[in-house]
């Protein structure tokens, strides 16, 4: 229980000095036909299925016909803030890099094949969390930023 004994060491000063942003209530909204649409849009046709043996190819084929159904999935996924594990687990694969000998373990990369409704999920996460960044990054931060590139970083300098 001495874990627990422990004085609190967080000042009222320190409290005080952590910058309070606005809810983004926008964060915790269904996702819409539209972002899923372009999430969808987004996937690299022509890539390699994942455990699932969905292509992109076929969610973007198929968009006008499974937008509503996977909608409705991702929208439940979303609610209860749970996906099933096929959606999280990622086939592993090996990939010859092209030179050297091809019995060497050392000549070889691994590449994990994502589920691509689980692609499709994750895509829309990342679209928001970007709005939300754009708020909370300072303007000198350039790193994984749109329209922003190390040339930007060296005019400031």
């Amino acid at each position: 229980m001495e874990l627990y004994a422990t004085e609190n060491t967080l000042s009222e000063e320190a409290l005080n000095g952590i910058v309070s942003l606005p809810v983004m209530e926008v964060l915790d909204k269904d996702p819409t036909q539209e972002e899923l649409s372009k999430a969808i849009d987004r996937l690299a046709c022509g890539k390699a299925q994942g455990a699932d043996g969905i292509t992109p190819d076929i969610i973007q084929l198929g968009k006008p016909t499974l937008l509503p159904y996977l909608h409705d999935l991702l929208c439940l996924c979303w609610n209860k803030g749970a996906v099933s594990q096929d959606m999280c687990d990622a086939k592993i694969v090996t990939l010859y890099k092209n030179k050297g000998d091809r019995s060497d373990c050392y000549n070889y990369r691994g590449i994990s094949l994502l589920n691509t409704v689980g692609k499709v999920l994750g895509s829309v996460a990342l679209i928001r969390l970007q709005l939300l960044a754009e708020h909370v990054y300072p303007e000198s931060q350039c790193g994984f930023r749109a329209a922003r590139s190390t040339v930007d970083m060296i005019f400031t300098l």
